[in-house]
């Protein structure tokens, strides 16, 4: 649970909204990239299924939400679609998480990081490509 103080008291949020809007955020970028694991694996069907129930926190490790001084910190896993611009399709996941944070919790996270552990077309093309704001 994360807890943001406003003028009307405290309000906590769950992990599992964060989550959602990161996941959303990688489907609004309309098949270009898709979410993996820290080691570059796709996610399970079990770990999906219960997510979306609510049962399992993490998108198969997929998303990591850190604590960073006041705020938190939101770090997505994902590979790109082969042929697609990789700054383009970063930088709007890391907008679209940005606007919703700020539009639901009422302030921005302190940090978005979106890592591309790969490329796909047939096979995946190991990367590292960090990009943060």
């Amino acid at each position: 649970m994360f807890e943001v103080e406003t003028k009307y008291g405290k309000i906590s949020f769950s992990q599992n909204l964060i989550n959602r809007i990161a996941v959303e955020a990688v489907e609004h970028c309309g098949g270009r990239a898709a979410i993996l694991n820290y080691k570059g694996k796709y996610m399970n069907v079990v770990p999906g299924i219960a997510s979306k129930m609510n049962i399992y926190d993490e998108e198969a490790g997929g998303i990591e939400i850190i604590r960073a001084g006041a705020g938190i910190a939101v770090v997505v896993y994902i590979v790109v679609k082969f042929g697609c611009s990789i700054s383009q399709v970063t930088n709007e996941i890391i907008d679209y998480i940005y606007d919703k944070m700020e539009t639901i919790m009422g302030e921005r996270p302190e940090k978005v990081t979106v890592v591309v552990t790969g490329s796909v077309s047939k096979n995946i093309a190991r990367r590292h490509i960090e990009v943060s704001r």
